[in-house]
């Protein structure tokens, strides 16, 4: 009687582990329906060790996942410099996949005078301010500065069209360029990825039109 209870508590966690949208608890539930399955395959007349070894191989595949997944949100201690990305300009990203973006990224320096990004050039790559300042200048004529945390070129970066100014360092500036093959190559792997920066650049462009 134990077992066929434990049974029925097994096929109500199932339908539980289905409901639940946490990946986490969905997994974990399912592992602990799995297990209560085990001794009413046992208890049978003739135990079903079929049966018992597909539950232990799901319980096996589930546990692995878990651990993964439990692994992935383990909290990450962020250096001076990410903490300041994350609060300024990634605060849409958790830190872990935030991390993630930053390892794609290409460190670069231009002196002061020298060109970031000149007017009427394709820009295959997204850039953004780590420190210093630099102007943006349409045919000669400022239009606007660039302070760090600010993306560069972002507008060509996400129509694709030619640049529409250049952007001339006013002083040493360091800065971070994600060429857009890198990019890509994380969408593939984080689809979610690419709605996040996509929103992460809308409101940076705003940010610039209320100035």
């Amino acid at each position: 009687m134990f077992t066929i209870a434990l049974f029925f508590i097994a096929n109500a966690l199932f339908c539980l582990a289905y409901i639940v949208r946490d990946m986490a608890w969905l997994r974990a539930i399912t592992i602990l329906a799995a297990l209560s399955t085990l001794p009413y395959f046992y208890f049978q007349t003739t135990p079903l060790y079929g049966a018992m070894s597909w539950q232990i191989a799901f319980i096996a595949i589930n546990t692995v996942n878990l651990t993964v997944l439990l692994l992935q949100r383990r909290p990450i201690k962020l250096t001076q410099e990410e903490q300041w990305l994350h609060d300024t300009t990634f605060s849409l990203l958790k830190p872990r996949r935030m991390r993630r973006l930053l390892q794609q990224a290409e460190p670069h320096e231009t002196p002061s005078g020298e060109a970031l990004i000149e007017q009427g050039k394709e820009l295959q790559a997204l850039i953004i301010l780590l420190s210093g300042s630099a102007s943006v200048k349409v045919d000669g004529i400022e239009r606007a500065t660039l302070s760090p945390g600010d993306f560069a070129g972002e507008m060509s970066f996400m129509t694709g069209r030619l640049t529409s100014a250049d952007v001339i360092a006013n002083k040493p500036v360091r800065y971070l360029m994600w060429p857009s093959s890198a990019l890509e190559r994380l969408y593939q792997r984080d689809p979610e990825m690419k709605s996040a920066i996509q929103s992460i650049i809308g409101f940076d462009m705003a940010t610039k039109l209320a100035r």
